[in-house]
């Protein structure tokens, strides 16, 4: 019974980016944090999860309990961080995660899947 409107934002992980990424969390229903699976990122994904909750913190959310998701991309690099440790360092909320490669698509629709029902569900509760 929803009409729904889907709006993505999409900002690098840089730090360079964290003004774009505050206005953007401003309003927000679901958050899906995409993680590099590149060993040589894998400092920059803790950085950028610690900023995301900060920033969400500023508009007075948590990501405890803001719907939202994790997504390991760059599964198809030949090094890459393992996914269980991947799962047990950024997913502390124990929420859906998918391996994916935006190269190829996979794990992509299932992300946006998954990060949409989440926020559909919420908002049918409030």
């Amino acid at each position: 019974g929803f009409k729904t409107r889907f709006q993505v934002y999409t900002v690098p992980g840089q730090i360079f980016y964290n003004a774009s990424r505050k206005v953007i969390l401003k309003g927000v229903d679901g958050v899906v944090f995409v993680a590099d699976s590149d060993p040589d990122r894998f400092e920059a994904n803790l950085e950028s999860l610690e900023t995301l909750n900060t920033n969400l913190i500023e508009h007075g959310y948590h990501l405890s309990t803001v719907p939202h998701v994790l997504q390991y991309n760059k599964r198809d690099l030949e090094r890459v961080v393992e996914a269980d440790y991947l799962k047990e360092c950024l997913n502390q909320y124990k929420v859906p995660d998918f391996e994916a490669s935006a190269i190829s698509g996979v794990g992509v629709v299932e992300t946006l899947k998954s990060v949409t029902k989440q926020v559909l569900s919420r908002l049918s509760a409030q």
